[in-house]
């Protein structure tokens, strides 16, 4: 029999500090020889970048040397940190960003440089095993400034084979070596608004000859090309308004998925990939549907798509594949984040990373459910919905959970429905939980995405207050008790929602945007010009950015925050989270400031984790008035009245 006790004050097994043991991340893979090869950041080794293998029959091992981390800087967001070929492992090292190579030795290929620092990513290798084709960005004292590179392996020279456009990405040689491809695009276009591919001819010291353009331009995207075994190209665009594979061969162009699917993802990283080209020519591919994604086989000669049951609902990374096998980073409802293997035969999957038992029973998981909604200008948002659930406590009779509406960060972006400890930390204590795919999010087509266009801190706030009101409405959730959180651009949006409307009781910023005028003037160059497609113009819509600046309208703010912040951060710099703290002892509003060192743009320690999850649970009930037996470390409210 169930305990009655208070939503929100059950103790949970699920404590931070079983959080940070399970921090870590994966992320960029490679197939050569047999071996998957990937890479994992670990909480546990202060964020190191560890590459791990294993073959169908082998464990995993670690193989480069522990002193080691793989890390690329480029974009400051990275991806496609390594590549492995021949068994010889290409990768950035995140000590001195410079490009190394080690077959059981390890070598340095480009110099140190004193003039400029250069970073590399996303790479390819030429069928010699004589060059590498990379990104590189180059950071000068008053510029950035990115190219498209050829590195010859034994001596370290680097040529600049494309330039001209201010970035870069999906450097693809074919296989015979005789064409390469690559996506480019310019300011103020994000790779999701507007891309270019191109192509060109491949001779001798990997010089290029006859670059063209082949696809994108204005309003159209580019995503993901690659060349076929038989040296047809593909890739996804936006083109017909949901992002669809298409391939282009000889001037044909030839649509294989023209269906209300979005196959695409937004290319925040390098080295995102949603589908593979068997020898055949046909595809396997991931596509979304009601906000969950979903593998499929796509034959190319009678445009039939089949699905593949499968429980997992979210892919990471690339999408991998060999003769016999597909490999990806997945996660499902019921299936926590790990490496797999599908075999294409039987269509079994095992898992290649340890999936240790999760740190709760099937009895206290809380299944998230996808709801529907209306928001403003009877606009429909989607959003998933987590009931508090424990399999000893139950909430008081009469009584309705307080409600934590969780926004995403990028904007452009989505959140999806995977067993993710970080939402049962909440649930498990007696917290519901809102995870809104607001306008702007990604999957459920281009017109959605673009809602969010000069609409940012608007259209995203609405969506999240409009979850919370549908799910008062629906008894699921305290009116008085209502709380939000996020992330970076998940973070302004909670900064917005607190500072411009009056329906939270508190809610907690993880390196939010307070200031956009900040942040257009002092951004890393791949978002620098974000804003203008999101807000407007700079500075020529100053005014516009004053109306959405939360650091601009603190008199309107009244109730208390929670900040978090990563004092190394460079894409959300600390003096946004300091802009806000100001005002906030202005006003005498009870707030919370936690000043993370040796932290950027994500939490990467363990102790970093620990800390900030358990601030904000104090936060949240010492807020509300919520008593507990769990012994939760305090920290210091600022102004919060005894």
């Amino acid at each position: 029999m169930k305990t009655m006790q208070a939503y929100g004050s059950w103790p949970s097994e699920l404590t931070a500090e079983v959080l940070a043991k399970k921090g870590r991340r994966y992320g960029h893979l490679c197939v050569d020889q047999g071996y998957l090869y990937w890479l994992e950041v670990r909480a546990s080794e202060n964020g190191r970048g560890v590459i791990v293998r294993s073959s169908n029959a082998s464990r995993c091992e670690e193989v480069l040397p522990a002193e080691i981390s793989v890390r690329t800087k480029v974009h400051e967001y990275g991806g496609a940190d390594f590549l492995v070929s021949d068994g010889v492992i290409y990768f950035s090292n995140a000590a001195d960003n410079r490009l190394y190579r080690f077959d059981g030795d390890l070598r340095a290929i480009t110099p140190e440089s004193s003039d400029a620092e250069y970073r590399f990513a996303d790479f390819a290798i030429c069928p010699d095993k004589n060059y590498l084709y990379a990104v590189r960005e180059t950071h000068f004292s008053d510029k950035v400034i990115n190219e498209l590179v050829n590195i010859e392996i034994d001596s370290g020279k680097v040529t600049v084979v494309h330039r001209g456009f201010d970035f870069y990405s999906f450097p693809r040689v074919t296989r015979a070596g005789k064409r390469i491809c690559w996506t480019c695009w310019n300011q103020p276009d994000m790779p999701w608004d507007a891309a270019e591919l191109w192509m060109a001819d491949l001779h001798n010291e990997g010089q290029f000859d006859a670059a063209h353009k082949v696809a994108g331009g204005e309003g159209v995207s580019i995503f993901q090309p690659e060349w076929s075994p038989q040296g047809v190209l593909h890739y996804i665009s936006d083109v017909n308004g949901w992002t669809n594979i298409y391939s282009h061969q000889d001037g044909v162009l030839n649509a294989l998925t023209p269906i209300d699917r979005d196959f695409g993802t937004p290319q925040w990283v390098f080295g995102l990939g949603t589908y593979v080209i068997n020898e055949d020519g046909s595809l396997y591919a991931l596509h979304f549907e009601n906000g969950q994604q979903q593998l499929c086989h796509i034959d190319p000669t009678n445009g039939h798509i089949e699905h593949i049951a499968l429980p997992f609902k979210h892919f990471e990374g690339p999408l991998l594949g060999d003769e016999s096998s597909l490999y990806f980073c997945a996660a499902g409802p019921a299936v926590e984040s790990a490496i797999y293997r599908l075999d294409l035969k039987s269509q079994q999957y095992f898992a290649l990373t340890e999936v240790s038992p999760f740190p709760l029973p099937q009895s206290d998981i809380s299944v998230a459910l996808p709801i529907t909604f209306s928001s403003a200008g009877d606009r429909d948002c989607h959003a998933f919905f987590y009931e508090p659930k424990s399999s000893r406590f139950q909430g008081e009779e009469g009584t309705a959970p307080p409600l934590i509406v969780m926004s995403h960060g990028g904007p452009t972006g989505f959140t999806d429905n995977s067993l993710n400890p970080s939402i049962q930390f909440w649930t498990n204590r007696g917290f519901a939980v809102v995870d809104v795919n607001y306008g702007g999010s990604t999957g459920y087509g281009k017109e959605y995405r673009e809602t969010l266009s000069h609409q940012w801190g608007i259209v995203d706030v609405e969506d999240c207050i409009a979850a919370a009101k549908f799910l008062v409405e629906q008894g699921q959730a305290d009116e008085k008790a209502l709380l939000i959180r996020g992330g970076s651009a998940g973070g302004y949006t909670t900064l917005c929602a607190l500072t411009f409307h009056d329906v939270f009781a508190a809610g907690m910023s993880r390196y939010g945007v307070a200031d956009l005028e900040a942040l257009a003037s002092d951004s890393h160059k791949f978002e620098a010009r974000y804003l203008d497609k999101m807000i407007g113009e700079y500075p020529k819509e100053k005014a516009l950015y004053q109306a959405r600046s939360p650091i601009h309208h603190t008199a309107q703010l009244s109730c208390p925050i929670l900040l978090l912040q990563g004092e190394d951060d460079k894409v959300v710099p600390p003096n946004q989270a300091q802009l806000m703290v100001d005002a906030l002892e202005g006003k005498q509003i009870p707030y919370g400031y936690l000043l993370f060192e040796g932290e950027g743009h994500g939490f990467r320690k363990a102790e970093t984790i620990i800390a900030a999850f358990n601030a904000e649970l104090y936060f949240y009930r010492k807020i509300l008035g919520i008593k507990s037996e769990e012994k939760i470390p305090p920290i210091e409210i600022k102004n919060l009245q005894s």
